[in-house]
């Protein structure tokens, strides 16, 4: 039972970090459980995605948003802004440095938090690459601006580093009367979203490195059995369009004799029913686009557009 009042803790943490620094894997540690998508390849996290992690005396609302880049071209316009505003509204920020993040990029990350104003905590991701005595790459910016962190690995010792990054949260959490979301659910994303993340994450496993970034799921129809009125058995069914830049892209992402959407398809449904709970039907079209990171209404169309309060 929640205990609400004065000693009772809820707000919203930003995860922030570079592409790959294990910030999504982190995210589904906290959690116990995978809303968010995990691939080796860069850039996985395009739009933020809400864990809710709650006990009886706090609840933290982690905001997953996309790795911090360099570059504004094309899709990466939204990228940066979805990173900005993930950050502006939140309460609290995590900054998030793999063990083998460089000084410099390391250092940009704490400007961040610092010019926030925002309470933050940083951690070390990826200890188990620390090999013997060997320290972070970004040691010398910590140990300059004298920030204690915490070395974990969410890969490996998921449940040690879900712990130790909670109770480093809870303080920077503003008093509440209660939870700010029902204390069950573990995200606020719509299966929609996460059955699109889910297949985008298995064409990310299952195309070349070129591929992703060129690359964009959306649901063109989700039937729920326990909702519509189309539904002709306990199936939920849910129809997916693939959209890729160029023809060549199209030919990989299908791949021979269709095998290899074939292979994504079987992915992303084993790890849509294991969320849901329940057996699914997934349909999977792939279509050309050509220029669509440019295409202002073809992103807006795909959700990548910040949307100011």
């Amino acid at each position: 039972m929640t205990k609400t009042g004065k000693n009772y803790r809820a707000g919203f943490v930003a995860l922030l970090g570079q592409p790959n620094a294990g910030k999504s894997t982190l995210l589904n540690a906290l959690l116990g459980e995978q809303i968010s998508i995990v691939s080796e390849k860069p850039q996985t996290t395009r739009s933020r995605v809400h864990g809710i992690w709650s006990d009886a005396h706090a609840q933290i609302v982690f905001v997953d948003a996309p790795g911090t880049i360099e570059s504004t071209s094309g899709i990466n316009t939204y990228l940066k802004e979805e990173i900005s505003d993930v950050v502006n509204k939140a309460d609290a920020v995590l900054v998030v440095l793999a063990a083998d993040t460089e000084e410099d990029s390391a250092r940009k990350l704490l400007a961040i938090a610092k010019d926030s104003g925002k309470p933050f905590q940083v951690i070390i991701n990826k200890s188990d690459l620390l090999k013997g005595d060997r320290l972070p790459k970004s040691w010398p910016a910590l140990l300059e601006d004298k920030i204690e962190v915490v070395a974990v690995s969410a890969l490996k010792k998921s449940k040690e580093a879900g712990k130790e990054v909670i109770a480093r949260l809870i303080p920077l959490m503003p008093e509440a009367e209660g939870p700010l979301f029902d204390e069950e659910l573990l995200t606020t994303e719509s299966m929609r979203k996460l059955a699109a993340e889910f297949v985008r994450e298995a064409c990310f496993h299952h195309t070349r490195q070129e591929i992703p970034y060129g690359l964009a799921v959306r649901v063109t129809k989700y039937i729920d059995p326990n909702e519509s009125a189309e539904a002709e058995s306990d199936v939920t069914k849910i129809y997916c369009e693939i959209i890729v830049e160029k023809p060549a892209h199209k030919g990989i992402v299908i791949g021979a004799k269709g095998t290899n959407l074939k292979k994504i398809g079987s992915d992303a449904r084993k790890s849509i029913e294991k969320i849901l709970g329940s057996r699914v039907y997934l349909d999977l079209h792939v279509d050309v686009r050509e220029g669509w990171t440019k295409n202002k209404r073809i992103l807006k169309e795909l959700g990548y557009v910040v949307v100011k309060e």
